[in-house]
């Protein structure tokens, strides 16, 4: 992905005079800089809401470098910064990147996304200190235009200097209206630190993570915690350098807000609009023939529709909000682009809702000019989010009034902490009822369940794998239940660490019988872990014989004629159906047949692992490359 305007990192330096860099010592560019920053252009690339299409901002990036004797933003930035130079020629390209974007057709429908150099963030006297309104965005000393939004990404490519006040710098944006985004986040060394301080508006996972996404589990899990830990703080994610329908796909299932990426649209000089929304996306969506999950459609059921105040309404509307008998506890605040900002709560304004002169009082100047003032963090969950994460983020601290649900990056509703306890009882219930009860794994129902979505999603490979136990029966018969019991619970446990690690899914048919299955990862990787898995078994299963069967490797016991004769140790074996992405008709029943079909020769199998590909061929494979 092209590298974004001023937000490469650069030599931390001092300009010899004893001035941080950075400071906005000078009050001008010299001659020379002027004609240099004239020369170069903006390009914009769009930021788009994943469910929707709808663009929901624009990022200004730097071109025409190849004009000027720098070689990338990063010279360009580190020569600034040595003369002492970097906070005038941020707000140089700042100014150039406003007027650009102002001079779109539809822009105030979009917000302007700019990155600024972490270097002069939070450094006294730098125009980003300004009580009111960043300099570049009042050039003329007045008021900024109140239709243009902006977000600044701070890149965590940069490590902050430790006296730096980033707490103080953001609470000067917020107070200007200006949102924060935390860009380029996963590949830098601030990391969680920027984080905790900074408090973004946006998270923008760097490309790095979401490039081949689609078959990396790992990266899978590392965003999928990266989701769930923004959306319990209040923030939306951007998920950047989109290039496959793939990747667009399993960013979207994560819980991703927003895409930025060269498959929605590639950086352009010649943009003369802000579109309303991008094609694209919406064809994305509608191909998608998947059934709505579960929890969306119960959260659609359940979530209270109130009705928002937006940010800039006065602060006297909140009187009449939160007035009346049958009125709301708390008020859901949104930008003009219906993104949630988060929440007031009834009980922190009594004293001016039961106040004689509470309106006048909420007039006061002292207390703020916006509603932004009373804003309280919520957590943000999409609508999609499956109901574990929906209960993470209410266990936050902040979260004991509800949860604010979007879609599509919008605000859709509020989910009471009652209406969320209602859930919860049912999930509960549901799970008690399809539990296998010894070993608590998900039962046939939701196997069955885990399957036909499996089918469903035909832009992804799926290994769904049944596995059982070698020489159970005589095993039990030979050492009793008890040590059975034993048995299935120890593998049943080695399931939830492999199906936890590794982002699968795991269940108990019944008795020895198991399922796992494993989404979205190349096929030898996932046979592997799966051979992995029964190995590890393998090994488990010693610890339940005497030294004297475990050094024989084997142990008597009647077979089902009831004669006596030697048996291995317990193992499991499996039938793993791999289905590649792509269309086809399969059904569960055509996976519960191949598997029946191949039961014998995985036992057979050295490696207890037999591969059945579907719907290209029925023929076994021995697990291991995935290879015949």
């Amino acid at each position: 992905m092209d590298e974004a305007m001023a937000s490469v990192p650069a030599q931390e330096t001092d300009n010899g005079s004893g001035t941080p860099a950075g400071s906005a010592r000078k009050a001008a560019l010299p001659a020379e800089w002027t004609r240099l920053l004239a020369g170069l252009s903006v390009a914009f690339q769009p930021i788009v809401q994943m469910r929707t299409g709808r663009c929901h901002g624009m990022e200004a990036l730097l071109r025409g470098l190849e004009r000027s004797p720098f070689a990338s933003p990063n010279d360009l930035l580190d020569a600034a910064c040595m003369q002492g130079l970097l906070a005038e020629v941020e707000c140089a390209l700042h100014a150039k990147a406003v007027a650009a974007f102002r001079a779109l057709d539809h822009w105030p429908n979009a917000k302007l996304f700019l990155n600024i150099d972490a270097r002069v963030v939070g450094v006294a006297g730098s125009p980003w200190l300004a009580p009111f309104a960043p300099a570049p965005f009042a050039p003329d000393g007045g008021a900024p235009d109140p239709r243009l939004t902006i977000s600044l990404e701070i890149s965590e490519r940069r490590e902050l200097r430790p006296d730096h006040s980033i707490e103080q710098a953001i609470d000067r944006y917020r107070q200007a209206g200006i949102g924060v985004a935390l860009d380029d986040f996963g590949v830098g060394f601030a990391g969680l630190r920027l984080l905790y301080e900074s408090k973004p508006d946006y998270l923008k996972i760097d490309r790095y993570f979401i490039d081949g996404i689609d078959q990396d589990t790992r990266k899978r899990a590392i965003a999928h915690a990266l989701v769930s830990y923004a959306h319990a703080l209040g923030i939306l994610i951007i998920a950047e350098g989109v290039e496959t329908e793939k990747e667009f796909h399993t960013c979207r299932d994560l819980g991703c807000d927003f895409a930025q990426g060269y498959l929605i649209a590639r950086p352009s000089l010649e943009l003369r609009a802000v579109p309303e929304r991008y094609g694209i996306v919406e064809e994305l969506n509608r191909q998608d023939r998947r059934k709505p999950n579960e929890t969306r459609l119960r959260l659609s059921e359940v979530i209270e529709r109130q009705p928002p105040l937006a940010v800039n309404s006065p602060k006297t509307e909140l009187l009449e909000y939160f007035r009346g008998d049958n009125s709301p506890s708390i008020a859901p605040i949104v930008d003009r682009q219906q993104r949630p900002l988060g929440l007031i709560r009834e009980r922190d304004l009594k004293r001016f809702v039961y106040s004689r002169f509470g309106s006048e009082l909420l007039r006061n100047k002292g207390l703020g000019d916006t509603l932004l003032d009373l804003v309280v963090k919520s957590p943000v969950c999409d609508i999609s989010t499956p109901l574990d994460q929906v209960i993470e983020a209410f266990s936050a601290e902040e979260a004991s009034d509800g949860i604010i649900i979007i879609e599509g990056g919008e605000y859709a509703g509020f989910l009471s902490s009652g209406a969320l306890i209602r859930l919860v009882h049912e999930r509960n219930l549901a799970m008690a009822a399809d539990q296998n009860p010894l070993t608590r794994l998900p039962g046939n129902a939701a196997i069955v369940r885990h399957i036909e979505r499996a089918l469903q999603e035909q832009d992804r490979r799926h290994v769904l794998a049944y596995l059982d136990f070698d020489n159970f029966k005589p095993f039990n018969d030979r050492f009793g239940f008890r040590q059975g019991d034993r048995a299935i619970l120890m593998f049943s446990e080695r399931l939830k660490a492999w199906a936890s690690g590794n982002g699968g899914f795991a269940g108990h048919i019944g008795g020895d019988d198991f399922f796992v299955a494993l989404s979205g990862a190349e096929e030898e990787d996932a046979l592997a872990r799966m051979a992995d898995l029964v190995a590890q078994f393998r090994s488990d299963a010693e610890s339940l014989y005497d030294p004297e069967a475990r050094e024989a490797g084997c142990f008597e016991g009647k077979d089902r004629y009831g004669a006596v004769r030697r048996f291995p140790l317990l193992s499991a074996s499996g039938v793993a159906v791999v289905i590649a992405p792509g269309p086809h008709r399969l059904t569960s029943d055509a996976i519960n047949t191949a598997i029946a079909g191949h039961k014998a020769i995985a036992k057979e199998s050295p490696d207890k692992l037999c591969t059945v590909h579907l719907p290209h061929s029925l023929d076994p494979l021995p697990c291991g490359a995935g290879e015949g």
